[in-house]
């Protein structure tokens, strides 16, 4: 175990928070999905971003989650979103966000990345993007028993970092990033430019909504004085 963070822990959600993606995601899924003979709207794919790829494939192919149709197209979204994220590289990132993390590192709050991708994807989009320079601990639905919105993820990073849940903060875009937060006994700061709505985050259990990565940044430094 690390030494604990002196200023406390930050856990951040990737998809629509650090990474500018849903769009992309939305766009790709509807492609493979196309590809298999199920046209759904972009609407419904944007529904989904947030939560495991194989149940939203399956929820959205009306299939079983281990039917091989699903595994088949959970394997051609994957190469098609990794190309993405390879051409994209840094630009990927909302603005403000790497500056922003160095800002809370410098200040000494340790930072985790929790997110519904698989561990391994999400450790090479952090060094692909640059992320991984001031991540302390990454959690992918993988690397627990039960993913967002179960408390799970947020525990095991608070864990890695050395600190108690009353230590940390959650900044996501989405519903189960707040519910995970709030059952993980954490603060929740929601952001209002990925895919849930401002009242939608306050009532999963957000404290705050912001506009910007910076705001969000703000709002940590600023609930620590």
């Amino acid at each position: 175990m690390t030494a604990p963070a002196a200023a406390g822990g930050v856990i951040l959600d990737l998809d629509g928070t650090l990474a500018d993606t849903p769009s992309a995601i939305a766009a790709i899924t509807t492609e493979v999905l196309a590809a298999s003979g199920t046209r759904v709207s972009h609407e419904a794919v944007l529904a989904t971003v947030g939560r495991p790829l194989p149940a939203s494939l399956a929820g959205l192919m009306g299939l079983p989650v281990d039917d091989p149709r699903v595994t088949e197209a959970t394997e051609e979204y994957g190469k098609r979103f990794g190309a993405h994220v390879r051409e994209t590289g840094p630009g990927l990132l909302y603005p403000g966000v790497l500056d922003g993390l160095e800002r809370l590192s410098r200040a000494g709050f340790g930072l985790a990345l929790a997110t519904s991708k698989v561990e391994k994807a999400a450790h090479a989009i952090a060094a692909i993007t640059g992320l991984d320079a001031w991540l302390a601990a990454v959690a992918g639905d993988d690397s627990v028993p039960h993913g967002k919105p179960a408390p799970d993820m947020a525990l095991y990073v608070a864990g890695l970092l050395g600190l108690p849940p009353g230590r940390c903060v959650v900044i996501g875009d989405g519903v189960p990033d707040a519910e995970m937060g709030r059952a993980a006994g954490m603060g929740v700061i929601g952001v209002s430019y990925g895919v849930s709505a401002p009242e939608e985050l306050k009532r999963a259990g957000a404290g705050t909504v912001v506009d910007s990565f910076p705001a969000a940044v703000s709002a940590v430094l600023e609930g620590h004085r």
